[in-house]
């Protein structure tokens, strides 16, 4: 490991439990949003480091953001609550919302511009469509029994393939425009964490045990076990590798965040500046203005606090 990990740039505090972040960057704002376990969603601007406002819920907790086309802003609570709100000009108003009947702490992820994938009961994986607010296609795990509840979702930038990891240590491959099963693979139990590059072909998974399983997708997809990485404790809450295709960031039970080489999986640093478990990690993938340009990655924790740090150098 590296003797000397870097500093944070800048550490957001004052907050309760930080579940979720999302930067929003464009050409005239440039913003880091937290959904924390009130349900709130505190929104910080990146170049004053002060909070603008909050969006206040009155739900349960805040599980996960994603901003669709940059007007749409979809927020899941774990009372199993889906809202969309729209953007005007000074803040973002609720538009619609439903009600997934979902209450675990899998998250939603985003399929196309127009379509998300929701995690729903009975290890069935919905597509949510945008514009209808529709369930328009459910894949159903009718060839396996017993799978347990969805525990990760992770699409494949083709917004054909997606790969679905479940309760029971099942990891499935599916093709979502035909409904079909084409690989699965056997993982640890109750994986929490997953991550696809599909620049190399290759994917990590891990759970609540001290292992991180790395993967393979061939071109005739088929999912096949490469080797795995023991790391010092137990416990992995967030895995999430650079656009780039360059580093991986693993966030812990243990409140560390720990760096590997994505090519060569040999560890780089690990960031020790959190107090409690590691929720969430995310890229900004604009350069940041008050940060020389550069992109930056943000980490939250149960601690409260969001560290910017710039590792890209």
């Amino acid at each position: 490991m590296a003797i000397f990990p870097p500093d944070p740039k800048y550490i957001f505090r004052n907050m309760d439990c930080v579940n979720c972040i999302l930067f929003q960057v464009t050409s005239n704002i440039e913003h880091l949003y937290a959904g924390t376990a009130k349900g709130n969603i505190h929104v910080w601007d990146l170049n004053t480091n002060r909070e603008l406002y909050q969006i206040t819920s009155n739900q349960d907790s805040c599980l996960n953001l994603q901003n669709l086309n940059n007007d749409n802003l979809f927020v899941q609570h774990k009372c199993g609550l889906l809202k969309m709100y729209k953007k005007t000009e000074a803040q973002w108003i609720m538009h619609k919302s439903m009600n997934i009947d979902f209450y675990h702490y899998c998250r939603f992820q985003v399929l196309s511009d127009n379509e998300i994938f929701i995690p729903l009961k009975e290890s069935t994986v919905g597509i949510l469509s945008s514009i209808t607010f529709n369930i328009e296609l459910k894949l159903n795990t009718s060839n396996f029994q017993n799978l347990g509840e969805i525990m990760a979702i992770k699409p494949l930038k083709n917004e054909k393939l997606v790969l679905i990891a479940y309760e029971v240590g099942k990891l499935i491959l599916w093709d979502v425009r035909q409904n079909k099963i084409l690989s699965s693979l056997t993982v640890e139990t109750c994986p929490m964490a997953l991550d696809f590059d599909t620049t190399l072909m290759k994917g990590v998974i891990a759970g609540p045990s001290d292992n991180l399983q790395i993967f393979t997708l061939s071109v005739n997809h088929v999912l096949n076990n490469k080797n795995k990485i023991t790391i010092t404790n137990p416990g992995t809450s967030i895995i999430t590798i650079r656009p780039d295709a360059k580093i991986m960031a693993v966030g812990g039970w243990d409140s560390r965040v720990r760096l590997f080489s994505w090519k060569s999986l040999k560890p780089l640093a690990v960031l020790n500046q959190h107090k409690d478990t590691i929720q969430d990690i995310n890229y900004s993938i604009q350069g940041i203005k008050v940060y020389d340009n550069k992109c930056i990655m943000a980490t939250a924790a149960k601690d409260g606090c969001i560290a910017l740090w710039d590792i890209y150098n």
